[in-house]
């Protein structure tokens, strides 16, 4: 057993700074005393949280950054334990969670009385202290300590090619356009193609006259002709790189709240594909044109929001028709929230499930362990305990277990097995961290000893941002294999069970 480790006299303060995206934002700053053996020290962690990216009614509410830094001062500085211990890792998750629950019993529904940003500045560099004073390894936390024989690094998806509302003028409907590296084996190689594939793309832009900037995610940005012209683009410059259908995949984040924007077409279930031109489309036609974006390609992987976030019959239609096709992820709908994702995957028919993978995002939830519990949930290796812990302290069990009822669940039991049992894959995301942080890496970094079944996006691999989300999987795969531990990708067996991607032969 390691040695105990005492953690006391925390200190807590948040200040702003500037944002990746051009504006102030906040972080979180801890100090705390350490105690192990006859050893003392003091240190400092500080985290910083996304700008600006909080903004549905659903969602952990942000509120200005000087209320929000008064608010850590006033309202959860006063929570802070006066001492941790910490003999195993599960310590550590018992601690956050106990701290936690304090914030989500108290900061209002969705956090809007203490604000957003004030609980997860405070909630994230709450567990980033406890685990720099602990000395365990982000990969022996679900574990609890015990060293994983296999790790699993998640699928990157590198945004190549931008559209919808990041690009003024543009002719795509479709937001984002990722490409993946699926074949490699190790994270760093997927990387080392991933910078080789953003050069010869650029390459192609410049051959053909196009411009070569970048949007928010540094995905690239370019007067395509349709919503096609994209993906055909990633598939010409996988030619170029000698990678065969089996190396490397495509997928999209459509965003199509953004297409359903008004009362009116929301009321009538319609949607308008202003940017393409192709104009006024039913829900069962924008469905047609999410599988005709799937079956450009034999190795289209997956899919997220193929329908607005208010629009869930849309999103039930994709997993009833393609489900068995394509990883069809739950993100603006979702918001990283337990009443949304358990009602959301629990029923036992397909055709009664939004989707089969849920993005995960820090800030939408607004602690730490709310997304650790949504992922764990989405996973199926949540306690229920803690979940009906935490749906409890928002006040949220009741509609959970009315939901569930709707399609055909009768238990907060039976809803999690029903989970567990189908096999759903978790895919972390940015805009969730900001300024030198590097938290967001933790969460694969966390469930990559436990799940094949993990995904990651933080854009393009280009842009300090985007690579200090990166790098640290880099480092961390290097320590791994020091001390034995087998790493590999997740590749196309990381994607949802009973998924079948054909790869021009139907075969997996």
């Amino acid at each position: 057993m390691a040695q105990e480790t005492v953690i006391s006299k925390f200190t807590l303060k948040g200040r702003e700074i500037l944002s990746s995206y051009a504006a102030m934002t906040i972080e979180g700053v801890m100090t705390a005393r350490v105690a192990r053996g006859k050893d003392t020290w003091t240190i400092e962690e500080r985290n910083g949280i996304a700008k600006g990216t909080s903004d549905g009614e659903n969602e952990a509410i942000y509120i200005p950054n000087d209320k929000a830094i008064a608010s850590i001062d006033k309202n959860i500085v006063p929570l802070l334990p006066k001492k941790v211990v910490i003999r195993k890792p599960s310590d550590i998750l018992k601690a956050a969670l106990d701290f936690d629950l304090k914030l989500v019993a108290k900061a209002g529904p969705n956090k809007r009385v203490w604000g957003g940003n004030a609980c997860l500045a405070s909630s994230t560099v709450f567990f980033q202290t406890l685990l720099k004073a602990s000395g365990f390894k982000p990969w022996e936390i679900l574990t609890n300590g015990k060293k994983p024989e296999t790790f699993y690094f998640p699928n990157i998806a590198f945004n190549m090619v931008c559209g919808g509302e990041h690009v003024p003028g543009t002719k795509q409907d479709v937001q984002e356009m990722f490409f993946f590296a699926m074949n490699e084996k190790s994270v760093k190689g997927v990387f080392v193609t991933g910078t080789k594939f953003f050069r010869q793309f650029e390459k192609n832009l410049v051959r053909d006259g196009l411009p070569t900037g970048t949007a928010k995610e540094r995905g690239f940005v370019f007067p395509v002709k349709d919503n096609f012209e994209g993906l055909t683009r990633i598939q010409e410059c996988a030619q170029q790189l000698g990678l065969t259908e089996k190396d490397y995949a495509i997928g999209t984040d459509n965003a199509f709240s953004e297409i359903q924007k008004t009362d009116e077409l929301r009321a009538q279930d319609k949607y308008d594909m202003r940017f393409s031109g192709l104009g006024i489309k039913t829900r069962e036609q924008l469905i047609e044109f999410d599988y005709s974006l799937v079956s450009s390609a034999s190795n289209f992987v997956t899919m997220e929001d193929p329908g607005s976030e208010t629009d869930i019959p849309a999103h039930k239609l994709m997993n009833e028709k393609y489900g068995d096709r394509v990883q069809i992820v739950i993100d603006d709908a979702a918001v990283t929230q337990l009443r949304y994702i358990i009602p959301f995957l629990a029923a036992r028919a397909r055709k009664d499930r939004a989707g089969n993978s849920v993005l995960i995002k820090l800030n939408q939830a607004g602690t730490f362990t709310e997304t650790l519990l949504a992922t764990q949930v989405v996973l199926g290796i949540a306690d229920k305990t803690d979940v009906k812990e935490f749906l409890t302290t928002r006040s949220d069990l009741g509609k959970v277990l009315a939901d569930l009822k709707e399609v055909g669940v009768n238990s907060l039991d039976e809803a999690l097995a029903n989970i567990a049992k189908n096999g759903f894959s978790a895919f972390f995301s940015h805009r969730s961290t900001e300024g030198s942080s590097e938290f967001l890496p933790l969460m694969p970094l966390l469930f990559g000893a436990v799940s094949r079944k993990v995904w990651f996006k933080a854009g393009a691999p280009n842009g300090e941002r985007n690579l200090q989300n990166y790098n640290p999987l880099i480092r961390a795969e290097e320590e791994m294999r020091a001390t034995g531990i087998k790493t590999v990708v997740a590749g196309l067996k990381g994607l949802p069970d009973g998924v079948k991607i054909p790869l021009g032969k139907g075969k997996k």
